[in-house]
């Protein structure tokens, strides 16, 4: 690329795209980035980061008409911003975002997919009724790109296999990467710790077990629950706590009488803006996902800031977590097989600790922003060589 110009990136995502704030903020000095997303309260963290943001409509649920409405929008912005690079992220704007840049004649288009979802983690009637018109669009999607990242390797054999996308168009990129720097046990204060344990009610001496998602089945949060329940009967010295949003929109969601028994069973102060402090004054971190994970980012978080880990053998969560190494690895939906393994971590100290101390230099070697960012840089610019002549003024 020449020094005299910036090829245009166009990020898109849903509701969470300002998870690609880091991202884009590594990337500025070399690219022009600008973020479209579902949210318009998301306009002020792009703003005062000095990133344009654009809004589009996006529904969650089964709506054609919706999803059409979502690629004209999406149409119209590219034949606005016209930018050399659309890349999009989660399962909807992967499909129309893609479909939309190759209407609008964007020269590189690639989709990111963290993960397939609750629609890959169930076999319910209805989830197989949706991934029959799902899965030929998303293969319509990978067809007009010139790439499809995956997060992990189970979901690229997967899609590949049932020929979603061609071999030659996937790669796996594992993960966002998180800023370990900024997600460090030494950056957060002890006054810091102690003033959250204070609003959350926690008593002195009291063991913090934690888990943060939103709250929905495919996430194991009854497995959560029949845990804190099963525990906190033997050792009321154990606290557990749940972070997150309800989520009332999703077909996976809990029913009045589950969510009762969810707040008598476990501390829920709903979501919350200060993840690193929450972290840091837990002593084990939970997460007991049945939802097919590209790679969680907040494990990465949990173990960057060197926290023992319990998750589920399943994709994206193994990638983070090695077994007997910095934590356990239990079978999806197994509330039994989860208890054992805090129990395990509840009851020793040491081990706790030398686990701990393993998450964080496995996310530092793995999974940080920076080495992330130095393999999407690449793809970028190979991208961008191999366009080069529906480029105009763009070198490279």
């Amino acid at each position: 690329m020449s020094s005299s110009s910036k090829a245009t990136v166009l990020i898109i995502g849903g509701p969470d795209v300002d998870a690609r704030l880091d991202f884009m903020n590594t990337l500025r000095s070399e690219f022009e980035l600008i973020a479209a997303g579902s949210l318009p309260k998301l306009e002020q963290r792009f703003t005062a980061s000095g990133f344009k943001y654009h809004v589009y409509p996006l529904h969650r649920g089964i709506s054609p008409v919706s999803d059409l409405f979502s690629a004209y929008h999406l149409w119209r912005l590219c034949g606005r911003v016209r930018p050399q690079i659309v890349h999009t992220f989660d399962s909807k704007p992967c499909v129309w975002g893609r479909l939309a840049a190759r209407w609008a004649g964007v020269p590189v288009i690639l989709g990111t997919l963290p993960g397939l979802g609750s629609l890959y983690a169930r076999d319910s009637v209805i989830t197989r009724l949706v991934r029959a018109i799902y899965q030929p669009l998303q293969k319509l999607a990978c067809d007009v790109s010139q790439l499809t990242i995956f997060q992990n390797r189970d979901d690229a054999r997967q899609f590949i296999a049932a020929g979603v996308v061609a071999e030659g168009k996937a790669i796996v990129i594992p993960g966002s990467g998180v800023p370990t720097d900024m997600f460090s046990p030494g950056r957060v204060s002890s006054a810091m710790r102690e003033n959250l344990r204070n609003e959350l009610d926690l008593k002195p001496g009291e063991t913090v077990v934690t888990m943060i998602s939103r709250v929905i089945r495919a996430k194991g949060i009854p497995e959560f629950m029949a845990a804190a329940q099963e525990i906190s009967a033997r050792r009321p010295d154990v606290r557990f706590l749940l972070v997150g949003p309800e989520d009332t929109e999703s077909i996976d969601r809990l029913n009045a009488n589950e969510l009762a028994q969810l707040k008598q069973a476990v501390t829920w102060p709903g979501p919350r803006r200060d993840v690193p402090t929450v972290l840091a004054l837990s002593d084990i971190f939970v997460l007991p996902s049945a939802y097919r994970e590209g790679i969680p980012r907040v494990l990465l978080e949990a173990a960057a800031m060197g926290l023992p880990i319990v998750t589920t053998n399943s994709p994206g969560c193994s990638e983070v977590v090695e077994d007997g190494v910095n934590g356990y690895l239990v079978p999806v939906r197994d509330a039994p097989a989860l208890s054992q393994a805090i129990l395990r971590l509840l009851e020793q100290r040491e081990l706790r600790q030398r686990f701990g101390q393993a998450s964080r230099q496995r996310v530092v070697e793995r999974f940080d922003l920076s080495v992330i960012v130095k393999q999407m840089r690449s793809v970028y610019y190979q991208l961008l060589a191999e366009q080069a002549p529906l480029l105009g003024q763009f070198s490279v």
